[in-house]
């Protein structure tokens, strides 16, 4: 579903909801309404009732200014000789306890007459009620009537009644209903809803279309990207929503893509030239053995080159098969204090041997979870790298904390700006092309410390000198 389809079934939704909410809220008010309106009926009924049967006898007659109590509960009485004192009909006694009649089944037609003049009256009060409202008006009005209404004029749709034996007769008192409340408070909230429809849809239009626009301006994008333009960006200099989100992402998978592509075009690149050097002489031997008195020298030569190329070949597939993680299943815990030594006590007559130092300082060796072939191999490559490259003279230090592994020399170094490209296979340093080996020790390096899940970091040594590769074991 697109955005803006989503955005228009939001907005029915929201509207839909808000028409369910209105209407329970509807059946919640009338109903506490109804409570509030039969509550008052009883008390009066029972205030009436408790005075009458103190004077012990119905009155002659009933004042009809006061039928109406200040509540809107107005009463009326059926004499044992069947007289009804009020305005109400004397069928309206029929009914027992609490019930609901029409104003025509309940008032006398004169009644009726004098509720009609006094609604009619009370709507034109109330149209005029900013400017001459107050009591003063509804006094006078009710004063010429005969009645002291405090209810609404739309009550006449119904009224509420109870009705209960006193005395030897009858007494019923009444009040407008709950109907005409309820009526009007569904109406209030069909008009909110239809006032509210208009801009809620419109809002909703707009940001369903302002959405899909985006998104489509992504896609496009996006598909601008899988047809090779990787140098694109999708995302805006400031993250406002999800959507923005959702671009940056796409800009963070771009980038390790073009990274990643790059890095193949310069492995693929470095193979081609690392791989020329012992083709060539390869060549140059197969050549000259057919005119040479001992071809016995260019076998030899030819055989070294071969072992050369497929050296590089097997270095490159260890190093794929350990990026695929397929080796962690010989995982085993390996004492790194122990394999530390065995390789300084192996590699410390080399490097005398290149009029190198190296040294070793071991301290609280951390047991980890490992191949110990591979930490021994990664080891090695350290050392074998700082050998070759740090110089006669330099000094090689070893050092172990915990899990913490480091070797150190004061060599040369490596440019900071070079420090991540030297991990990639067959990449070397310029000042390094003519010197033995392929690129492929410390790119060896990190794939055994990603394949252990080791932090590689690569820094200056002593001082400003020098090289520093560190590696940070996670912690068994």
């Amino acid at each position: 579903m697109s955005a803006l389809r989503q955005a228009i079934v939001l907005s029915l939704a929201f509207l839909v909801l808000l028409t369910l909410g209105g209407l329970l809220l509807d059946d919640v008010i009338t109903e506490e309404f109804r409570a509030e309106t039969e509550e008052a009926l009883r008390e009066e009924y029972q205030r009436i009732s408790d005075r009458l049967t103190r004077e012990g006898q119905f009155p002659e007659d009933i004042v009809t200014a006061e039928v109406f109590s200040d509540s809107g509960v107005g009463y009326a009485v059926l004499r044992a000789d069947g007289k009804v004192l009020g305005p109400v009909l004397r069928g309206a006694f029929d009914s027992q306890g609490f019930d609901i009649l029409e104003a025509e089944a309940l008032f006398q037609p004169e009644a009726l007459e004098t509720l009609d003049r006094i609604f009619d009256l009370i709507d034109e009060d109330e149209e005029e009620e900013v400017t001459d409202s107050g009591p003063a008006a509804e006094e006078d009005a009710a004063g010429q009537l005969g009645f002291d209404v405090a209810f609404e004029s739309e009550a006449d749709l119904g009224w509420r009644i109870y009705s209960g034996a006193v005395l030897d007769g009858r007494l019923l008192v009444y009040a407008p209903g709950v109907s005409a409340f309820g009526s009007d408070l569904t109406s209030v909230i069909l008009i909110f809803v239809i006032i509210l429809s208009l801009p809620a849809l419109i809002i909703g239009l707009i940001f369903g279309i302002r959405a899909q626009r985006r998104l489509n301006r992504i896609g496009a994008g996006f598909d601008r990207i899988a047809d090779g333009e990787l140098d694109l960006r999708l995302a805006p200099k400031v993250i406002r929503d999800d959507i923005d989100e959702l671009a940056a992402r796409i800009d963070g998978a771009t980038e390790r893509l073009q990274a990643s592509i790059r890095q193949m075009s310069d492995f693929s690149a470095n193979i081609a030239h690392d791989l020329r050097t012992p083709l060539t002489r390869l060549r140059l031997h197969l050549d000259e053995a057919d005119e040479a008195e001992d071809q016995t020298a260019h076998r030899e030569a030819a055989i070294a080159q071969m072992d050369d190329i497929i050296a590089i070949f097997g270095a490159i597939q260890r190093i794929a098969r350990m990026q695929s993680q397929g080796r962690r299943d010989g995982f085993a815990a390996v004492d790194l204090g122990v394999v530390v030594d065995q390789v300084h006590e192996i590699y410390e007559a080399v490097a005398q041997d290149a009029g190198q130092s190296l040294s070793c300082r071991i301290t609280n060796a951390a047991t980890i979870q490992a191949d110990r072939s591979l930490i021994m191999q990664l080891l090695a490559n350290l050392i074998e790298n700082a050998i070759r490259h740090a110089g006669e003279g330099a000094r090689i230090a070893i050092d172990l904390s915990g899990s913490r592994l480091a070797v150190t020399d004061d060599g040369p170094g490596i440019p900071e700006a070079e420090r991540g490209r030297v991990l990639d296979p067959l990449y070397r340093l310029d000042r390094s092309r003519n010197t033995a080996g392929a690129g492929l020790g410390l790119a060896m390096v990190k794939a055994i410390a990603e394949l252990h899940e080791a932090e590689l970091e690569l820094t200056s040594g002593r001082g400003t000198r020098g090289l520093r590769i560190e590696l940070r074991f996670p912690q068994p």
